[in-house]
């Protein structure tokens, strides 16, 4: 392997630790050096016999250091009497000081001001890049030891939730009853829901896992290998301005100084790191995948739960993953264009390497960080999206979220109480429905980002007489309407009302079948469908519906005024198309208007409607009330 191609990250798996202690002794060497020009400073004008002293103090220094400095503090092959490229010149440039030693009368400020301080301030900038470096890994550590304790978590709380579960099976199966079975059915899908979550956690520290030793680390690596590169070439430069110096200073010893400057040239800032590979290069195993460890009691696989009522969670969790994944892919992807430009210019400028070679690797460390943490948020959610998608197969990942209700403008009268329709049937908002496209998806982002496409329907959530929902009066005038029937309020936030009168609509359906008017008999709700808008004004007239959009429906009102107390026939409109899968089941197609004949008050997931003459089920996610 050529000596110019060697990447710690690439030979050494798992060797942060190693790797930073060896990097610090380098760092940590440069203070000895610079320390033996100051100390030289000092003794250039006592010149013989303390210069050939200083010359022996620091041989013994280097012998003390030799080992660590060359192969690190613990290396698995010792080196013997070997010693790394810059030990080697370390070691010419003390027995060239010796020999020069009676010619040298003084060089004490030079010494000081272009060679001591330049090495303590490389010290000072490589302290503070592998001060960088360092928080980088503790990030990296502390979160692959969180998400490693979130497996134990969800393991230890998997298992508590099937203790729970099979204390209800056991009281049950001795005490049957329906409240002991709807106590078991509940555990169950507790249960259940807490597997899925311990399987996701599972997946996502192994992707984890993957990504701190094969990609994190390694990069690390890369950077420290490229700040000790950095350490030795600009050491070396440093050494041989004060071969100059010296040279310059007394002729006589040009030729002993031309030598350290061969040996300076020869310490291929490579070479130190190709000693120190060698001596601790070992058999390494990456460490063991998490894996599922079923209850002893309970589930033996480690298959998802997709049926429902667990489908419908997994398809929260793959909404919200998704949406989160959406956004770290294209902050990764604007990140990874910024670090790949700073690595390329970092190159360029590395041609020369001067001592402000740490700002480029500070400005790369900087976004390195960035990329490291949006990528770790990048690879949760697609694992999360990866495992639900494989074990749902073909199931649809549509994800309707939970139905909110209408907020009263009365509220604070009713005490927060439920409006009520004219049949008595509490009033739904129409939820948004997002849409999931399963994907193959890729595993790191250097082999390319997996796409993800997230769809929302486009179809309005109201339905009623008079098309988009609008804000009341405008500058230009108000939306008036009249009464088709007779209605009384039952509640405070209600209006009372007579056939045949006039009155301001204040705020119109906005879905839940009941319109904010301001009459003669006062200003509350009033059903919808006993009602018809009269006039609107031009500033809020409902615009012509797109030619790709489906026209809307006039929602009309009873043909003849409704006794009080009746019940309300309610419509459904159909969200997606279905084709009836047995003689119980109905056919729908988006957009149909459907009368609902039995809603899903038991929780199946199944709604049972009429459409042209014929009543059959259908998914209850397929359709919304209007």
């Amino acid at each position: 392997m050529s000596v110019e191609t060697l990447s710690i990250g690439n030979e050494l798996k798992d060797s942060y630790k190693l790797t930073s202690k060896w990097l610090n002794n380098g760092i940590n060497w440069l203070q000895d050096i610079s320390d033996f020009y100051l100390e030289r400073s000092a003794l250039e004008k006592e010149y013989l016999t303390k210069l050939r002293d200083l010359s022996k103090k620091y041989f013994d220094k280097k012998a003390r250091v030799s080992a660590s400095l060359s192969v690190g503090d613990d290396p698995a092959i010792t080196p013997g009497s070997l010693e790394n490229a810059s030990l080697v010149l370390w070691t010419d440039l003390l027995t060239q000081t010796e020999a020069i030693a009676e010619e040298k009368s003084g060089l004490s400020r030079e010494f000081q001001t272009k060679i001591a301080d330049n090495l303590t301030s490389l010290k000072t900038k490589c302290e503070r890049v592998a001060r960088q470096v360092d928080a980088i890994n503790d990030y990296l550590a502390l979160e692959k030891q969180k998400v490693e304790d979130d497996v134990n978590k969800a393991k230890k709380h998997y298992d508590g939730l099937c203790q729970t579960t099979e204390s209800a099976r056991d009281k049950n199966e001795k005490s049957p009853s329906d409240k002991h079975q709807r106590r078991l059915d509940e555990k169950q899908v507790a249960m259940n829901n807490g597997k899925n979550d311990y399987l996701i956690r599972i997946s996502v520290a192994n992707r984890l896992k993957d990504k701190y030793f094969y990609q994190d680390v390694p990069e690390l690596l890369d950077y420290m290998q490229e700040l000790n590169e950095n350490r030795v070439a600009i050491m070396n430069k440093l050494l041989k301005n004060a071969s100059i110096v010296e040279r310059n200073s007394v002729d006589r010893v040009k030729e002993k100084l031309h030598l350290i400057d061969e040996t300076i040239d020869q310490n291929n800032p490579k070479l130190d790191v190709a000693m120190f590979i060698k001596h601790n290069a070992v058999d390494w195993k990456e460490p063991q995948d998490f894996y599922f460890i079923p209850c002893s009691f309970w589930h033996d696989d480690e298959s998802l739960i997709v049926k429902e009522p667990e489908l419908t969670e997994l398809k929260k969790k793959l909404s919200i993953a998704s949406n989160e994944y959406y956004k770290f892919e294209q902050s990764c992807l604007d990140v990874k264009q910024k670090l790949e430009e700073s690595t390329n210019k970092r190159k360029q400028d590395n041609e020369e390497i001067t001592l402000k070679f740490d700002t480029g690797l500070q400005g790369s460390l900087s976004i390195l960080d960035k990329f490291m943490k949006e990528d770790t948020n990048r690879v949760k959610n697609e694992v999360e999206i990866e495992i639900i998608q494989n074990f749902a197969g073909d199931k649809d990942l549509s994800y309707v979220a939970p139905v909110k209700e209408k907020k009263s403008r009365f509220g604070f009268l009713t005490g927060g109480s439920h409006k009520k329709s004219p049949s008595g049937s509490n009033l739904e908002a129409s939820s948004e429905v997002h849409s999931l496209n399963p994907v193959k998806t890729s595993t790191s982002l250097h082999s390319g980002i997996f796409d993800l496409r997230r769809n929302k329907s486009t179809k309005s959530n109201h339905s009623g007489a008079n098309g988009p929902a609008a804000s009341g009066a405008s500058a230009s005038g108000s939306i008036e309407g009249k009464a088709l029937y007779e209605y009384t309020a039952t509640g405070p936030d209600e209006a009372t009302m007579s056939a045949g009168d006039q009155f301001i609509v204040i705020e119109e359906d906005d879905g839940s079948g009941w319109t904010l008017i301001k009459g003669y008999q006062g200003q509350g709700l009033v059903p919808t469908s006993y009602i018809e808008i009269t006039s609107r004004p031009a500033a809020v007239a409902a615009p012509a519906p797109a030619a790709a959009e489906e026209p809307q429906q006039k929602k009309k009102g009873p043909a003849v005024a409704p006794r009080r107390g009746a019940k309300k026939v309610q419509h459904l409109e159909a969200l997606y198309d279905y084709m009836a899968d047995g003689e119980d089941e109905l056919t729908i197609h988006a957009g149909d208007r459907i009368i609902l004949v039995q809603d899903d008050t038991d929780g199946s997931g199944w709604t049972e409607g009429e459409l042209n003459g014929q009543t059959g089920m259908f998914p209850t996610s397929y359709v919304k009330k209007i």
